[in-house]
Order: structure tokens, then sequence, then C-alpha cells
């Protein structure tokens, strides 16, 4: 009877845990299987929006930059907005990032020979193994931040001398120093590279100058987005969600 009981126990508790696999899978599988249904509502969104990307594209050609609001290019370029055809989530709406436009540009320090840095290292550019300093840009190419990243341990700065720095002579010394010689905030391109030389490495941090975007929430703590900009070059995440290419567009699934 005691060896029965087990049994059942036992069995008892295989059901169980068998339903709750079940009931965690098959909301995954369900929400999958209704993405790959409203997909192509999203690829018939994209087509909709044609007649409003060539308006804003006309206005930037005709005036000399990005619309602020739809307000600039409706009814002068455009007759009317068009409707996304999305049910509950039925407009488009548009952001200006000109004020987001950025870059980084990058000089290689050396080697940090072996020495190990304090911290995290807050750049993935130029050789792990050295030092950079990276200058964060603003859309006029004019430093808002400077971060020496993966700085070796027991560095001690020296004066800051701009021949020495372009044969790379010391540049982890010098970089230290060259905070307290010259006020970098604010400086443009084209003086800093006359101290430092042309830099390492850049890459755009922001390189769309607008965005249309179609708020697709699907619950309460879900806020998916529908996401253009005139690149058409986007990351792998977007938005605190990962991004999915649809046509020139991508979904930000949250």
């Amino acid at each position: 009877m005691m060896k029965r009981t087990r049994l059942l126990l036992v069995l008892f508790a295989l059901a169980v845990t068998i339903a709750l696999v079940a009931l965690l899978v098959m909301p995954e599988r369900n929400a999958a299987q209704d993405w790959e249904k409203r997909k192509p509502r999203f690829q018939e969104a994209a087509l909709r929006a044609e007649p409003l990307i060539l308006a804003i594209s006309a206005y930037t050609s005709a005036i000399g930059h990005s619309p602020t609001a739809f307000d600039d290019i409706v009814p002068e370029y455009l007759e009317k907005l068009p409707a996304t055809g999305l049910r509950g989530c039925g407009s488009f709406e548009y952001r200006s990032l000109t004020h987001k436009l950025g870059s980084i540009v990058w000089y290689d320090l050396g080697s940090r020979q072996g020495r190990p840095w304090s911290g995290q290292s807050r750049y993935s550019d130029g050789d792990p193994d050295h030092a950079i300093l990276a200058f964060a840009l603003d859309a006029e190419g004019k430093i808002t931040s400077a971060l020496i990243d993966r700085m070796p341990k027991g560095s001690e700065p020296e004066e800051f001398e701009s021949a020495g720095w372009r044969k790379k002579e010391n540049r982890i010394g010098m970089a230290l120093a060259l905070s307290d010689t010259y006020r970098l905030y604010g400086m443009p391109a084209d003086v800093f590279e006359s101290l430092l030389g042309p830099p390492d490495g850049s890459r755009l941090v922001q390189g769309a100058a607008w965005e249309l975007r179609i708020n697709c929430p699907t619950g309460l703590l879900n806020h998916d987005a529908f996401v253009y900009w005139p690149t058409q070059k986007y990351p792998q995440h977007l938005y605190g969600g990962y991004t999915e290419p649809i046509g020139g567009w991508v979904y930000v699934h949250s």
C-alpha cells in the first residue's frame, strides 16, 4: 500500500510538472504564431508610409534641414497624413533627431603591457589590450565628453606635447594631462585634430536626422514599436528591445 501511494505521488508530481511546462511553452508558441500573422500588416503599413517619407525628403531638400514636426509638411508637401491601417496603432509619429546626432572618435594610447585597469570598459573600439582616449561629439563636431578608457593602473600624467603625441610617444601619460592643459568641452574637431592629428577611429552614435514611428503596444507592459530611419541602418537593440527588419523599417520587440 505504501509503495502504491508513493508511486501515485510521483505520477501526480510528474503530471503537474508537465502541465506547468506546457503552460510556459504554449504562450511563446502562440505569440510566435500570432506575430507571423501580424507581420504582413506592418509590411503594408510601410507601403502606406511611402508618400509621407517622400514628403519629408522633399521638405529636407527644399529647406536644407529635416522638419521639426508634421505641421512643416502638411499640407504644402503632403495633403494629409496617411493612416497606418493597423488596428490599435493607427497613427504615424514623427521625431526630429537632429539634436541627438553625434559620433565617437578615439585615439589609440598604446599598449597597457599586461597591466590591468580598474572598472569596466566603456568602449569596444580599438585593440582591447590598448588604452584609448574617446571623444563624444555632437552634430556640429564639438566635444561633449572626453574619457580615457582601459587606462592601466598606476599611470602618471606627463606634460602634453603635440609633436610627441603625433609620434605616439607615451600617449597614456600625456592623455592624463590633456584636460589640465586644454579646455576640451566644446572644442571643435578642427581644433583638437590640429593638436592630436586625425583620430585612429570613429563611428556614428546616432546616424538618423529624423524618425517615423508607430507605437504598437500589445499589453500593459509591452511597448513594441515599428520604426523607420532615413539611413535604414539600425542597431540590433533599440529602445529596450531587439529589432527585426521589415523592409526598410524595423519592428522593435520589447
